[in-house]
């Protein structure tokens, strides 16, 4: 009987070790996910029209890298599903309606012209924006279900660029353009729920806020600089 109960007691420790592990990422996870951030680089970058997607996507892909980095360095232990799941459902709810007024109001022209590119057909702009709500969503549910941690960089990029990101772009064209820009109605729900989901994932307020604003001051320069010739052009 004490043979029995003294391994009884080296097995649970053990289990309750593994539990908690599998809620924090891991160096094959970040070396995956490194591997994941460079892939949707690469497509990003050969998919865009002119400078769109480059100067727009690609610090998003960086700043949710660096986010990544962090919970790993940090051990930082991810929420449960049914904390996470919900909020971030609602912020993919919100893109729908986004999209529908991005494809109504001509962001699909209107966007890579901005950025000397040519506009994207109905066929591309359709399909890549349906393709990526559909790697959002599996990647999230495993990552939040079966622990499939690697996935979470591209959950992690639609809240660091398709929320926060979405807010802070269609409201800086608007602003910088002094017109609406196609999109900047529904972009406003995103100051909001952007950096809710943000914050439900890191569980840190002050986390939250620093990527946030980080991301801003990295953002706006970068959509002012490189369509400023353009600029004029998008106006008439």
């Amino acid at each position: 009987m004490s043979t029995l109960t003294a391994t009884t007691e080296m097995v649970i420790p053990e289990a309750k070790h593994t539990t908690i592990q599998s809620d924090v990422l891991s160096k094959t996870d970040l070396i995956i996910g490194t591997v994941i951030a460079l892939g949707m680089a690469t497509v990003f970058t050969l998919l865009s029209s002119g400078l769109s997607l480059i100067v727009t996507f690609i610090p998003g892909i960086v700043v949710s890298w660096l986010t990544y980095v962090w919970l790993y360095i940090d051990k930082r232990h991810l929420p449960s599903g049914v904390a996470f799941l919900p909020v971030f459902f609602v912020a993919l709810a919100v893109q729908f309606i986004h999209f529908a007024e991005e494809f109504t109001t001509g962001f699909r022209t209107s966007f890579p012209l901005l950025y000397n590119g040519t506009p994207y057909s109905a066929d591309l702009f359709v399909t890549f924006n349906m393709t990526a709500y559909f790697i959002f969503t599996l990647t999230c549910i495993l990552v939040f279900t079966k622990k499939v941690m690697f996935l979470l960089l591209p959950a992690l990029f639609f809240i660091i660029y398709g929320a926060i990101g979405n807010a802070i772009s269609h409201t800086w064209w608007s602003l910088h353009l002094h017109a609406y820009f196609p999109g900047l109605v529904t972009a406003q729900m995103y100051w909001i729920v952007g950096p809710v989901v943000l914050y439900k994932l890191v569980a840190s307020r002050k986390a939250a806020l620093v990527i946030t604003v980080l991301f801003a001051l990295v953002l706006i320069p970068l959509l002012t600089i490189f369509a400023s010739a353009a600029s004029s052009a998008i106006l008439r």
